[in-house]
């Protein structure tokens, strides 16, 4: 039975899992979690998971509290083993390949079951093991097509039986059509005793599977190794700026690197007004090609005859060579040709002694690059860019000569949005935003024309742009093409050459993904009978034969990539009446068919396959909910609509205040009968437990990206990885982790447990620095400590704190694996909380009569009752405030906006706190029973 509240929150109740033998009135308070917003802040619930893959997908009850957490009696069906080269060791595949957002789906009564508030989605991150991993088996089935259903096509999957009619067929779970066996698959069955073998036929074994796809090509399949193109800009722009020579160092930092992965061909171009192609020679040199039609360009050699591959030593010295001489050039201004490796007949190939000759033709590099990788495989093309595109073909469309229609981002979220969320009135469910179609902007046709050959050859395009100060460069549709190709994109705005090491820390680590990636992507998601596809939630659209959204073309897959499916479940009125019995009922299934190319050239098909059973109530339906992926789904979507303002009638932040009113409103009206001792407090499931605080931490988040007005650019890369990210980095960009220093460094040594993510904690906490993380970024803090001279023989020096901080970020990037991006390391020098502390030992911190929380005033120096301030000073690196008695300056408005998504639990610039957000969410949903 369940206790009262007290000033925690408390769990009771019978698990899901427990015996049949549970009474009514117990199942009543199934799993049921209370909330008291009156109690203290400290025993809020929060996120005790670790921040790597294993933590999040691996575990069942991975959001729970973990003293409080009822050890489960069943076995994930989607939980990673033990064993961590074998993740596909079940007949469901494992849940970082596919998660759905419930564990069950209600289909009657159909009046209760279609207007319920849970979405059903599955997110599908296909390749999280990379695809050229040894973990999933292989389907060895020659130039044979895989064995599928003939009505439904679905393929071979564990879940698959022998008809009863006719022991010699097989039975498709999707559509329970009935299908003949060829001999020969018959024949090895027959020597098994009709059991599938792993080693034969593993198909019918595992849920995640890879088959050998030579048969399911109409042409006959090339095996070529995708290869990577270098488009490096040399006009004189880029050149006088420091870019040209900033991108040659970082890619020989790259190349030079010991412990390089890529196992690539690699070939170079140069480009300004005219395309300079670098190709091999058999005297271990490079000869300059120049195009200088870019209206109508074209491939002056075959392009077989360009690369260069990078893992063989010969070839990694030639590549250096190159790159340190092109580099001479550009430094001396002039190419000559017996300083140059280059024999050109051009005296000046990067047409630095004519200034008033510059033009940059990024349109006809684009085209010949994609075309050369064409008939090598594919790959990736990567543009380092630092000029406004001006001759040759597609520089209307890249120059962005006419400003967009669309409101900025910002504005699309609601940039002056209240301290206090406008309650909404009448609640509805948050449909899917549907994938929105092509833009019809200037220049569309070439960009759109770019997109579909870079799909059909399997050629990825990432850019690196790097615009000078004052230089002019519309970024945004530069990164057009690679959020829509599955490349990578930064842009480093007033470029200088301090930007170079970020430039090679990026650079490393897409070379890393590229070599894990998969290409010439195809999916497609089929479901059994009962179940239908509604809607894709990715960066790029729907093919256009799919009118249910269910499949798509992608150049390249990285491990870090995912997708959203939402799905629909069939209700049939007419026969209600007739509902079957519980074990009756046959299950529903999902499946996900990506055909692909590996970095070996290798052509391959992957299925991952998963079972979503039916639930009988309500109630079982909310303790089957799977929060990471649902808390996913939610904020996938509520960046679209931010992406894409006109696609959605509710801001991002109204979509999600008001999933969260209704879902928990629902759960209130149809799983639990509350007595009154119950009216103060929050009730969830315990699945939903820390729903509020995920959904206040989204709308802080979101803020924080999409108010940076002055940089849309920045805005919209950030808000484009948040669409593509995997589950679990997006669960530790909702709520960052905050670990003490010095960490332990030893070889298997854990990261210390991680702190609240409250800014009071930092300032005056026990360690002397801190990290903070959120899978974004990386933030180094320094406690200030006065003048402790008595022990500071045993405080470690910053120095040791310092090079400390910066091993313990090498760990988190690696726990974070796979990661979006790299996260750099970067200083928090001013917390509020250090600096009113400072003004009150100084005696001159100001006072006001504000009672406004923290983040949400703009003056400076206003204590809270909580020990909480409103304001401060700077302190200089590290936090140690200043000295004189002079107060520094206040904080300014952006470093408030960050601290407020770092920060989750205090009060922020648009929100309030942890605590006042779980007191506002708990009256709303009283109003609404």
């Amino acid at each position: 039975m369940a206790s009262t509240p007290t000033r925690r929150a408390t769990w009771s109740g019978a698990s899901p899992a427990s015996s049949r033998k549970t009474t009514r009135s117990n199942n009543d308070e199934l799993s049921y979690c209370t909330i008291d917003p009156e109690g203290l802040p400290e025993k809020l619930p929060r996120p005790l998971a670790g921040i790597d893959s294993e933590a999040v997908y691996g575990s069942l009850e991975e959001e729970s509290p973990r003293e409080a957490s009822t050890p489960s009696t069943r076995t994930s069906q989607r939980s990673p083993t033990s064993d961590s080269g074998n993740m596909a060791r079940e007949r469901n595949a494992a849940r970082q390949f596919l998660w759905p957002t419930m564990e069950g789906v209600l289909v009657r009564p159909v009046d209760v079951a279609a207007n319920l508030p849970l979405p059903l989605a599955v997110v599908l991150a296909p390749f999280a093991d990379s695809a050229d991993c040894t973990s999933l088996p292989i389907s060895q089935t020659g130039e044979d097509e895989p064995l599928r259903c003939t009505r439904c096509r679905c393929y071979a999957n564990p879940h698959w039986k022998w008809s009863l009619r006719d022991t010699s067929k097989f039975q498709c779970n999707m559509c329970g059509h009935c299908l003949d066996v060829p001999d020969q698959f018959r024949a090895e069955m027959e020597r098994n005793a009709q059991t599938a073998d792993e080693n034969t036929h593993p198909e019918l074994v595992y849920g995640s599977v890879d088959f050998t796809a030579f048969g399911l090509d109409d042409e006959t399949f090339k095996l070529s190794v995708p290869a990577v193109c270098f488009a490096i800009e040399t006009s004189q722009a880029a050149v006088s700026s420091g870019f040209t020579s900033s991108v040659l160092d970082a890619i020989e930092r790259v190349l030079d690197a010991p412990g390089l992965t890529l196992e690539r061909p690699i070939c170079f171009l140069t480009f300004d007004q005219t395309i300079s192609f670098y190709l091999p020679t058999p005297s271990g040199r490079f000869q300059s090609v120049t195009m200088s039609d870019v209206d109508e360009p074209f491939l002056p050699f075959a392009a077989s005859a360009w690369a260069v591959s990078v893992h063989e030593a010969d070839g990694r010295a030639m590549l250096l060579e190159l790159v340190a001489n092109l580099r001479q050039d550009i430094a001396g201004g002039t190419a000559s040709e017996a300083a140059s490796p280059c024999k050109s007949k051009h005296r000046d190939p990067f047409h630095l002694e004519n200034p008033a000759q510059q033009g940059v033709a990024s349109g006809a590099v684009l085209t010949l690059a994609v075309e050369a990788l064409k008939d090598v495989g594919g790959g990736d093309v990567l543009v380092f860019q630092a000029s406004e595109p001006t001759v040759g073909i597609g520089s209307v469309a890249l120059a962005g000569e006419e400003e967009d229609e669309e409101p900025p981002a910002s504005a699309a979220f609601g940039a002056a949005s209240p301290k206090t969320p406008k309650t909404p009135k009448t609640p509805k469910t948050p449909k899917t935003t549907p994938t929105p179609k092509a833009s019809k902007k200037p220049g569309a046709s070439f960009l759109e024309e770019m997109h579909r050959s870079c799909c059909a050859n399997g050629v990825a395009v990432s850019c690196i742009t790097g615009p000078g100060p004052g230089s002019q460069l519309d970024a945004q549709k530069l990164q057009w093409l690679p959020w829509r190709t599955g490349g990578d994109a930064l842009n480093l705005a007033s470029f200088t050459p301090a930007s170079a090491p970020q430039m090679i820390c990026h650079l490393d680590h897409w070379l890393k993904k590229m070599q894990t990636s998969a290409y010439n992507c195809v999916v497609k998601l089929r479901c059994s009978k009962g179940l239908q596809c509604k809607s894709l939630l990715a960066p790029w659209p729907a093919a256009a034969s799919a009118d249910d959204q269910s499949a798509f073309e992608v150049a390249r897959m990285s491990p870090d990539l995912s997708v959203v499916f939402t799905l629909r479940p069939e209700f049939d009125r007419e026969d209600e009446q007739e509902y079957p019995r519980y074990r009756d009922r046959k299950p529903l299934y999902v499946q996900a068919a990506i055909l692909y190319t590996n970095t070996k050239g290798e052509r391959l098909l992957r299925t991952h396959t998963i079972t979503i059973p039916i639930v009988n109530t309500v109630r079982h339906l909310y303790h089957g909910l799977n929060l990471a992926p649902l808390i996913s789904v939610l904020f996938k979507q509520a960046v679209r609509a931010a992406l894409e303002p006109s696609s959605s009638k509710q801001l991002p932040r109204d979509m999600l205040l008001e999933f969260l009113l209704q879902v928990l409103s629902t759960y209130r009206k149809r799983c639990l009968d509350y007595h009154n001792n119950k009216k103060n407090c929050l009730v969830t499931s315990k699945r939903l437990l820390l729903l509020p605080l995920y959904v206040l931490t989204a709308r802080k988040l979101l803020y924080t990206i999409a108010s940076s007005v002055e940089d849309r650019v920045q805005a919209e890369e950030n808000m484009q990885k948040l669409l593509r990210m995997p589950i679990h980095t997006i669960m530790a960009a909702l709520y960052p982790r905050v670990y003490p220093l010095p960490a332990p460094l030893y070889e298997g040594a854990d990261l210390p447990r991680p702190s609240p993510a409250t800014e009071h904690l930092v300032a005056k906490g026990p360690a002397p620095a801190y990290l903070i993380t959120n899978g974004l970024g990386i933030w180094y803090y320094q406690v200030s400590r006065g003048d402790d001279s008595g022990d500071s023989g045993a405080s470690p020096s910053t120095e040791e704190l310092r090079a400390n901080a910066a091993q313990a970020a090498d760990k988190i990037r690696a726990e974070f694996h796979p990661s979006p991006a790299w996260m750099p390391l970067t200083e928090l020098s001013r917390l509020p909380s250090a600096m009113v502390s400072l003004a009150q030992v100084q005696e001159t911190a100001p006072t006001a009569p504000s009672g406004r929380p923290r983040f949400g005033s703009r003056t400076a120096g206003v204590k809270t009752p909580g020990g909480y301030s409103t304001g401060g000073g700077d302190t200089g690196c590290g936090g140690t405030g200043g000295t004189g008695g002079t107060l520094p300056d206040p904080i300014s408005w952006q470093e408030k906006v960050l601290l407020s998504s770092l920060f989750v639990e205090d009060d922020g610039v648009t929100e309030m706190s942890y605590a006042a957000w779980v007191q506002f969410v708990q009256e709303q949903v009283a109003a609404m029973i």
